[in-house]
Formats: structure tokens, C-alpha cells, sequence
């Protein structure tokens, strides 16, 4: 069961998707200053427990933290069923990642896409993170509110959104074409490799490399560092 530590994570979930939310943890002698969030509890019929530090330490596995909220595990998206709604979606706005294992990588990237208006992120169901406790947390709760979908296979799926009339991008540094100067305003998923970036045949699967253009002397970006650059890049061909 995933446990999520951060204030205001906490009470975006309580407020926004009380559904997902199992029971309220304060540790002992911080109920004032949590107050906010137990009152939020009542209001949902979320239940909540103030427990002694010692026994808030050994549930929560912190001793660094005075809040934690047990909520249900992660419901992934059907992969068949983001293909059939992509036409009700409007202008699709998705992002594949080919093996992104570091959890912490994968937050930043759930919670970039959140703040940009992603509408799915797309992963492997082998060789990458799934969404866990890490993920949950380093998202600030972005988690709850966007769709991710395991692929089987991750090349066949982009043929996929290809047919589908999506546009399918892959970020390599060593490409030819720089990100703004294609069009990003129709339909467009961005492929981003993982660690040790982009496999050949997802490569060759994607309808074109670009590059975001970078320091010659040191020219390597964190993926989710890239990919923050790119989507944001994909929100302003969009206002």
C-alpha cells in the first residue's frame, strides 16, 4: 500500500480524490498543525488515526515526517482503452518513456506532465519504474491525476498512435532537427529514451529524431530535465 508524506499532496488527494484515500496518520503532538487535513478527513469519511512517534515511525518508516496517508495502489490505464477514447481526447497530448528505471526520474516526469497538460504518459511493462511509493511521493501527488499506461510492446504501440494520426517524436541528442522547428501543434507524443536513452527500434519506429540544443562542451540533460524542456516546448505551440 503506497503511503504519501507530503503536506500538500496529502490534501490535494483528500480534496480531489478521496476515493483513493485509505486512512489518515498523524503522529502524536502535531494534530494542531495537521488540523486542516484531519477536517478534511471528516468531511470525506476518511478515516484517521493519531498514533504515538514511536508507533508512527514503525508504521510509516520514517521518523522524519509528522503526516502520512495509506492510499489504495496505482490503477494503470488499459492500454486498448486509451487507443479507442484518443479520438474524444481532442488534440492528444502524450509522452512515451523507453525504460525510465530511476523512481525518482519518473516522479519529476509524472508531475512535469501534470503541471503541462499532459494527457497520458506511456511506459514498458518490462525494463522500467513502475508508479511506487517513490514515484507517488517525488510527484507531490501528481500521480492521481493523470493516466499512465503499461505497454506490452512499447514499438508496436507507437505504431499504434501513429495509425491513430498522432505524431511520434523521439528526443536524441544527436539528431539533426531541433525540437522547435517542427509543428507540435496537432497530436504529438513525445519518446523519450530512459537513462541510457532511446533503443533502436523505438528509434526507428517514431515518425523523427529531434534534438534540443545544448552546451557542446557538455551536452548531456537528465531525461527528466529533457523532457520538462520538450513538453513545455509542446504547451506553447498550444497558447
Amino acid at each position: 500500500m503506497p503511503l504519501l508524506f507530503n503536506r500538500n499532496a496529502i490534501g490535494d488527494v483528500l480534496a480531489s480524490h478521496p476515493e483513493k484515500a485509505r486512512r489518515l496518520l498523524i503522529r502524536q503532538g502535531h494534530e494542531k498543525i495537521c488540523e486542516d487535513l484531519i477536517d478534511k478527513a471528516r468531511q470525506m469519511g476518511i478515516q484517521y488515526r493519531i498514533l504515538p512517534s514511536d508507533a508512527f515511525t514503525k508504521k510509516c518508516g520514517t521518523s522524519r515526517s509528522h503526516v502520512c496517508l495509506e492510499r489504495d495502489d496505482f490503477n494503470y490505464t488499459d492500454q486498448d482503452d486509451l487507443l479507442n477514447r484518443l479520438g474524444s481526447i481532442g488534440t492528444p497530448f502524450l509522452a512515451a518513456f523507453d525504460g525510465v528505471k530511476d523512481p525518482h526520474n519518473l516522479g519529476n516526469i509524472v508531475r512535469t506532465s501534470v503541471c503541462l497538460g499532459v494527457d497520458a504518459i506511456i511506459i514498458p511493462k518490462d525494463r522500467s519504474c513502475m508508479i511506487n511509493e517513490t514515484v507517488a511521493n517525488v510527484s507531490r501527488g501528481a500521480v492521481d491525476f493523470i493516466e499512465v499506461v503499461r505497454a506490452t510492446n512499447l514499438a508496436r504501440y507507437l505504431d499504434a498512435l501513429k495509425k491513430l494520426g498522432v505524431f511520434c517524436y523521439g528526443l536524441d541528442e544527436h539528431a539533426r532537427t531541433v525540437l522547435w522547428e517542427i509543428d507540435l501543434s496537432g497530436p504529438v507524443c513525445l519518446v523519450m529514451g530512459g537513462e541510457e536513452g532511446l533503443r533502436r527500434l523505438t528509434k526507428e519506429t517514431c515518425d523523427d529524431l529531434v534534438r534540443i540544443p545544448t552546451n557542446p562542451s557538455f551536452s548531456s540533460l537528465n531525461v527528466a530535465t529533457a523532457y520538462a524542456l520538450a513538453s513545455y516546448e509542446v504547451m506553447k505551440c498550444r497558447y
